[in-house]
């Protein structure tokens, strides 16, 4: 009978300890993966949202990679990712509309600005307008006397550009003026700089980038909200469409984004000195832009937040 019950006494023992084990042990980790655009990553404001959101969220890590919206975007179409972070509107509306994106909300804004040498030897400068500047730009690579660098690497902000090109009615692919870096913003900056050319940049990497010695490339043009405006949008990506998505951490991250405390934090980002980016959560008329689509989901991401 003591036998028995010394046995009965040990196997609850042993229940209860099996038991903590499963309700204590702190729950795993869990990568999530990102497809990003290089302005993101290389102004350093991914890190900083990182840092904030992994330390209320100790089980999620964050991770990315930092390619250009339309390789971002192809990434996310394989379902390799469980976000997107980019910034061109048409590519992610294709991203939507072909079911492989839901969610999407735009979360951040700058604008984009024309940068060259000091000089300005095309006299971009005293156009009135970002298409007037690509002209100016034009002429004087025909003259001679500039060069333009392109990404040429398919991302929002190469579509911003050619855009540009194809509303000032011009052509500048092939030219011997024209050179395309294919690489990120920081390093066709870069090159631009050795080379003493115009690009066209998002302002914030071009104010991470300008600190950086011998740097000399200057703000040649700006403020054309119509034409310069850059937006960035976040997008889940489909949960019907892929199987092994990380969607509900993923989801975490994107709330933190909109919320009142990630909003601040872009506000406040700030690199020597400088603001890069602007909150955008729910003011999408205010920057001009009127989109049924986001207006469904800000109310969808607002009940989210209240909920």
């Amino acid at each position: 009978m003591r036998s028995r019950t010394n046995i009965i006494t040990v196997a609850i023992i042993i229940a209860t300890i099996v038991v903590a084990y499963v309700l204590l042990r702190p729950p795993e980790v869990v990568n999530i993966r990102i497809a990003t655009t290089t302005s993101l990553n290389d102004t350093g404001l991914l890190d900083a949202i990182k840092a904030q959101f992994e330390s209320e969220n100790p089980y999620i890590n964050v991770t990315w990679v930092a390619v250009g919206t339309g390789q971002a975007i192809e990434i996310g179409k394989r379902g390799d990712v469980d976000l997107v972070l980019v910034h061109s509107r048409s590519l992610e509306d294709q991203f939507i509309n072909g079911s492989y994106g839901v969610h999407g909300i735009t979360w951040a804004w700058n604008d984009y600005v024309i940068v060259g040498p000091q000089g300005d030897p095309a006299n971009a400068s005293s156009a009135v307008n970002a298409i007037e500047a690509f002209n100016e730009i034009y002429d004087a690579g025909s003259l001679g006397r500039a060069l333009f660098i392109s990404r040429g690497d398919g991302s929002g902000t190469n579509i911003k550009e050619e855009d540009l090109w194809k509303k000032a009615r011009v052509n500048a692919t092939g030219k011997d003026w024209y050179l395309e870096s294919g690489q990120g913003m920081a390093a066709t900056l870069r090159m631009a700089n050795e080379e003493q050319a115009y690009t066209l940049s998002d302002r914030a990497t071009y104010l991470a980038v300008r600190g950086e010695n011998g740097f000399t490339l200057t703000i040649c043009f700006e403020g054309d909200g119509k034409n310069l405006l850059n937006t960035y949008r976040a997008i889940l990506v489909n949960p019907e469409m892929f199987q092994n998505l990380h969607y509900s951490e993923a989801e975490n991250y994107v709330l933190f984004l909109v919320s009142s405390e990630g909003q601040q934090l872009i506000d406040g980002y700030t690199k020597n000195g400088q603001k890069l980016f602007n909150s955008a959560f729910g003011k999408l008329s205010q920057l001009g832009i009127n989109d049924t689509y986001e207006e469904e989901e800000v109310a969808y991401w607002t009940g989210k937040l209240q909920g």
